[in-house]
């Protein structure tokens, strides 16, 4: 019988997973870039100027899916929360919602990365002039918020329900769906034009998912122009890198009234909140010179005089790129319903073994064995590990490496294992054969059909019905016990669509 064999070759990533890890550990260094706004799927988005969470104020969004396993502060996460108050934070616990200071809290989510931590609303507000049954504003002070479609409201002059339909920033005027009430001048006018969003731009293994903030301002009452754009960039880990984390700052317009400075929490946090790695500039009142916090509650100034140029990159290295084991190949082939995993190493320092691990496609993992290592070498080392008798189905492979002190590191197989239906109809030998009592039958089916399985003395006797039913199309495997019967040889027969396939078995007692 021929066998048919798929092999594929795959890129691998790795990630490590050590309980000791810091923060504190990581190194910053800043960059002058430009900021690219993205357009991606949409997280939040405000609907409304006066209403949680259409305004997004105070409010939780998530977990949301990562492309890829991100590892920060040396542990592996797949997802993460968005606070609306300028963080996103890691691990099974949201943030409290009203959360302003998420590098010092004490709560118990596993880590935060927070770009501009403090009480934010994704409300914008200009000041503008109504007139009365006109539904078109003058001398708009500020359009950096204004968005078609967004809800605008105020105190006063501005009835429920309205939105904006059209807006000429170079005329200064704004039309709304209704018409203004009163004339009015300098009118405080909110509107409702936050946007939370993210997109993967890359390529695997040098994927960037990017969380982006949109027409936020700091919360006040009676909030003016102020408006906060910013962007938390998560980067693919690889076996050389740890998953850097870029902060980049669009526009930071801080006016004046109704408070002229605003103070924020900017940095990462690990399990709690003694692992802190933060930046102030309360020193250098500058931004492109700031320096390392002195506590997990050191913040950084905003105002119209000190402010984030428009491209500036925070950057933030981890130390979990180098691992004990450096992986040169990870891929696998198919066999029929075996998938056989092989692997290279290229240097391995202090490794214990690998475990194989494997699971369905979004579901648990399972230990299905192991593979010793060979401790430290500077020689290229290779393995392999077969998985057999696998279901017709899509599954995930990992490597999760050991040393001597227990740590350890996963190297994960960056393609899905797709195990499909046989290509013919087939009976299999029996295994073991010889055997005694018990020996496993194997068969392949190519389609959906009614068959029959049944076992015969050497004479022809019919001795046992193993199958006799409809199944549809797969790999099966039936344990065939034959405790009443004696020693000899006997014949099974597959039988189908008026097709028979025979075997010889021999039992042995």
């Amino acid at each position: 019988m021929k066998k048919i064999i798929i092999c594929f070759t795959v890129l691998f990533l790795c990630s490590n997973l050590n309980l000791f890890a810091q923060v504190v550990s990581y190194t910053f260094r800043d960059s002058t870039g430009i900021y690219n706004e993205i357009n991606g799927d949409t997280l939040a988005i405000a609907t409304h100027t006066s209403q949680d969470p259409g305004n997004l104020n105070d409010v939780n969004f998530g977990p949301f899916a990562l492309p890829f396993i991100y590892t920060f502060n040396c542990i592996d996460y797949t997802s993460y929360f968005v606070n609306t108050n300028g963080f996103i934070t890691f691990g099974p616990t949201a943030p409290a919602l009203a959360n302003y200071g998420p590098v010092s809290s004490s709560e118990a989510y596993e880590g935060a990365i927070s770009a501009f931590g403090l009480n934010l609303i994704g409300v914008f507000g200009t000041t503008a002039n109504t007139s009365t049954s006109s539904p078109v504003l003058t001398n708009v002070a500020n359009f950096q918020g204004v968005v078609v479609g967004a809800h605008i409201t105020a105190a006063t002059a501005i009835p429920a329900d309205t939105y904006i339909l059209a807006f000429d920033a170079t005329a200064g005027t704004i039309t709304m769906s209704k018409a203004a009430a009163i004339p009015t001048t300098n009118l405080v006018v909110q509107i409702a034009s936050g946007i939370i969003m993210s997109k993967t731009e890359g390529v695997a293994p040098n994927r960037v998912h990017t969380i982006q903030f949109k027409n936020f301002r700091q919360y006040i009452i009676i909030g003016t122009d102020d408006n906060f754009n910013f962007q938390i960039k998560l980067f693919e880990p690889t076996y050389t890198r740890s998953g850097p984390i870029h902060i980049v700052y669009g526009n930071m317009d801080k006016n004046t009234i109704p408070v002229p400075t605003a103070t924020g929490q900017v940095g990462l946090r690990g399990l709690d909140n003694t692992d802190w790695n933060n930046r102030t500039n309360t020193a250098t009142l500058n931004w492109a010179t700031s320096a390392p916090g002195s506590s997990n509650a050191s913040t950084s100034e905003l105002s119209n005089t000190v402010f984030p140029f428009s491209g500036l990159t925070y950057i933030w290295d981890g130390v979990c790129g180098l691992l004990p084991v450096e992986m040169s190949l990870f891929n696998f082939s198919v066999v029929r319903r075996d998938v056989k995993l092989n692997w290279t190493t290229a240097t391995e320092t202090n490794n214990s073994h690998f475990d194989v691990e494997r699971s369905a496609v979004n579901g648990q993992w399972l230990k299905i064995g192991s593979v010793m290592g060979n401790g430290t070498t500077l020689s290229s080392m290779n393995y392999s590990f077969t998985d057999r008798e696998l279901n017709t189905g899509m599954y995930n492979y990992r490597l999760k490496q050991t040393d001597f002190n227990g740590n350890f590191t996963y190297f994960n197989l960056n393609s899905e294992v797709n195990i499909g239906i046989p290509v013919k109809f087939d009976l299999l030998q029996n295994y073991p054969n010889p055997f005694n009592p018990s020996t496993i039958i194997s068969y392949d089916l190519p389609y959906d059909v009614k068959l029959t399985l049944k076992i015969f003395d050497i004479s022809g006797r019919e001795v046992s019905t193993l199958v006799n039913e409809f199944q549809t199309a797969g790999y099966y495997s039936i344990n065939f016990n034959s405790s009443n019967l004696a020693s000899g040889i006997y014949i099974y027969n597959l039988t189908a669509n008026g097709l028979t396939l025979s075997k010889k078995m021999l039992l042995v007692k």
